[in-house]
């Protein structure tokens, strides 16, 4: 018999967090210090009464059954508990928190990323073997499979319901221009793809970039090897092949020599890479504080010819083509192609040494997943710390190199060029147009958008992250912004690099979307500086300048339906922050505050998503004679009904007089309109009204069957 989970709230505890916290809290002896284990082991527990106090309030689970990921104490002596959702021992993909403690042992905030009202069957029809089949006959490139299959279960939820799924792994990192980690999400009860990803994030001696540079090597007997012990960091050649054959990453032998000065023309793609894994590990060792890219010395793969100690490895002069145009990192290692001469010289310079060891220590941390909005962060943070690196191995200096990304190594015949520009997105110049998006309103693949490597660029992660690139640009530099007119006053890079690696490693999970980024950032910023800070605020200006939330003191156009601040007749639309002077009544119509599945911004309503539930928001607002006599919101239906004809669950747009008497139903919506999928933007005419004050308000009704939810987001009434 299929076992059917649905999660229901879990019962109220009887003690609140703020009495268990404050038993353990003294302002002269903090809790957290040097994290020790006795440290570690009461971050766990205070951090799970704080989650079990939300699940009384929210329909997360058992916080109980839920995994503790990683707990660390940092250098401010905070704690970070992160958690991984689960649902009868399966992992809910993007279900994620993390709890932040004060030193004292008091709630900071909590990343809340955990997934509400779950219903899935959680046992399989398919077997692992039957998902592998099924992602292999999807796939309709060229690469050939050079690595097995890796294959585990999830819960994951689509646009109109909970899956269980495979998520099924086939790396085709063949070197050839297909040359790929393709990642697909099988339903485990009808063997079809309902969602996947790519996972192959890309984007002495001679140099080829970087001049004579200084390296540590290592040797045995008189043969030197371009491998440093201390650091354990190596660079290997791939002699132009890849994984076609053999499937284990092609021909990989170790760069020699015989007098340690490594100038040869095949060692010079070798040196620059050595010269990048070293400076990368220095810059987050000594800018950050954190040890390697996984933040234990690692991770190492290869073995050092002289110690046999695991290095962090990259791999030159791959692909058997000789001209592979790309470099990744993947299995916990770097990759360089050297390019086709024309598009790309080798790819070994700094910043995309940096960029790709990035995306390392994001897999460590948040983990954002390469795909639509968290995809583009990932891009993005990539390419700030790439800038990074590459202004700390150039003596700290910025320039206006440090703001291109590829410059050395993008059409080499083409001088003055890059890959990517964070200072002006759109291109090397002024122009507000073309190139990439730096506006969340610019943004492409708005909407639904289905992850595809050949037709959207995976809902244009390599676009989109032009938003974050701006963002950071200005929160260093600062200027004023071609669509918002907002005008940043930057705090330099020194300290702007500090806000957005706390805010990627501390505060960011896998699901993270543009608003949560910015929330992530503000308390990064708060955390090294103070909520009142200079540093602050142009976190929150810069941000806002993309279009990502408000301007500290006021509203500023932001990327909603609301035209210009003031002329729309409801206070605070967009929800966000709080939901006053929005009234709430039932437990069908749930407030949440700092979310990821609103439209915009962190705040939204969620009405129905659980069995026999009502509920109801509303706000009075004095309708004046010269209006419009537009209400307008967008809304996004997801239901579990399979039904097309009959209405279920339903949610009720009303107008109501200051007594709450019903004058009108303007519209009603069901589990019907769960299509099309995400948010679509609904306009109602409520001209009949202009001239009167009345309650604008939305209703509810869950029946006792299948559930359906109506998230509301951003209302305007002109």
């Amino acid at each position: 018999m299929k076992k059917i989970l649905g999660i229901l709230s879990v019962i109220a505890i009887a003690m609140v967090i703020f009495g268990l916290v404050s038993n353990h809290t003294n302002a002269s002896k903090p809790l957290f210090d040097k994290g020790t284990g006795d440290e570690l082991e009461t971050a766990k527990r205070i951090s799970l009464d704080v989650l079990r106090d939300r699940a009384a309030r929210s329909a997360v689970g058992n916080v109980d059954e839920f995994q503790i990921t990683n707990v660390q104490i940092d250098s401010l002596k905070m704690a970070h508990t992160k958690v991984q959702q689960t649902v009868g021992g399966i992992p809910v993909w993007e279900g994620e928190a993390i709890v932040h403690l004060k030193a004292d042992g008091s709630l900071s905030t909590v990343t809340d990323a955990l997934h509400e009202r779950i219903a899935v069957n959680t046992e399989p029809s398919l077997t692992k073997e039957d998902a592998i089949s099924a992602a292999t006959g999807n796939y309709a490139g060229e690469a050939k499979i050079t690595e097995s299959s890796k294959v585990d279960m999830w819960i994951f939820r689509g646009e109109d319901r909970d899956h269980l799924v495979y998520r099924v792994e086939t790396p085709r990192v063949d070197g050839s221009k297909g040359t790929s980690a393709p990642v697909d999400f099988i339903d485990a009860q009808t063997g079809k793809r309902v969602w996947g990803y790519d996972n192959l994030k890309t984007a002495t001696g001679n140099s080829l970039y970087s001049g004579t540079v200084t390296l540590n090597t290592s040797s045995v007997g008189a043969t030197f090897y371009l491998e440093d012990t201390t650091k354990k960091i190596g660079t290997f050649n791939m002699n132009s092949t890849g994984n076609e054959s053999t499937g284990t990453g092609g021909t990989q032998s170790r760069y020699t020599d015989t007098n340690d000065v490594w100038d040869a023309t095949i060692q010079r793609a070798g040196v620059d890479a050595q010269y990048g894994a070293v400076k990368t590990f220095d810059y987050y060792q000594l800018i950050h504080g954190r040890n390697g890219i996984d933040g234990l010395g690692g991770p190492g793969t290869t073995t050092s010819a002289a110690t046999g100690q695991a290095m962090i490895v990259s791999r030159v002069h791959f692909g058997s083509s000789g001209a592979y145009n790309n470099a990744f990192w993947f299995n916990n290692q770097m990759t360089y192609g050297d390019g086709n001469g024309t598009t790309f010289s080798p790819l070994t310079s700094l910043d995309v040494a940096g960029h790709e060891m990035t995306h390392g220590v994001t897999e460590k941390t948040a983990n954002l997943t390469y795909a639509s909005e968290s995809g583009a962060l990932n891009e993005g943070f990539s390419d700030v710390f790439g800038a990074m690196v590459e202004r700390y191995a150039r003596g700290g200096v910025t320039n206006s190199d440090t703001w291109k990304i590829g410059e050395q190594i993008y059409t080499p015949s083409t001088a003055g060029d890059a890959l990517r520009y964070m200072a002006n997105t759109h291109g090397n110049g002024t122009q507000t147009t073309g190139g990439n998006p730096d506006h969340y309103t610019e943004r492409l693949y708005q909407g639904a958008c289905t992850p595809n490597g050949s037709t959207n660029d995976y809902c244009g992660v390599h676009t989109n992250s032009g938003i974050l690139n701006k963002a950071f640009y200005l929160s260093s530099e600062g200027g004023t912004h071609h669509v918002s007119g907002v005008t940043t006053t930057g705090m330099g890079a020194t300290d702007a690099e500090k806000i957005y690696f706390r805010g990627l490693t501390v505060y960011m999970t896998a699901g993270t979307n543009f608003a949560a980024a910015r929330t992530a950032l503000l308390n990064a910023a708060t955390d090294l500086f103070g909520s009142t800070s200079a540093q602050y605020n142009t976190i929150a200006t810069a941000w806002c300048a993309v279009g990502v939330g408000t301007c500290p003191g006021g509203p500023t156009p932001t990327p909603t339906p609301t035209p210009t601040p003031g002329s729309n007749l409801l206070v605070n639309g967009g929800f966000e922050t709080s939901k006053t002077p929005w009234v709430s009544s039932g437990t069908g119509a749930v407030y949440t505050a700092s979310g990821t599945l609103g439209r915009t911004g962190t705040g939204y309503f969620s009405f129905g998503g659980r069995n026999n539930r009502t509920g109801t928001a509303y706000q009075t607002v004095a309708i004046p004679t010269t209006a419009t006599g537009t209400l307008s919101f967008w809304m996004n239906t997801t239901s579990a009904e399979t039904t097309t004809t009959t209405q279920y669950d339903k949610l009720f747009i009303e107008v109501r007089n200051t007594s709450g008497t019903l004058l009108t139903t303007l519209a009603t919506y069901s589990n019907l309109n769960k299509t099309p999928a995400g948010y679509q933007q609904k306009s109602l005419n409520v001209a009949a009204y202009k001239g009167q004050t009345v309650r604008v308000q939305f209703r509810t009704t869950n029946d006792s069957s299948l559930t359906t939810t109506f998230r509301v987001d951003d209302a305007v009434l002109q």
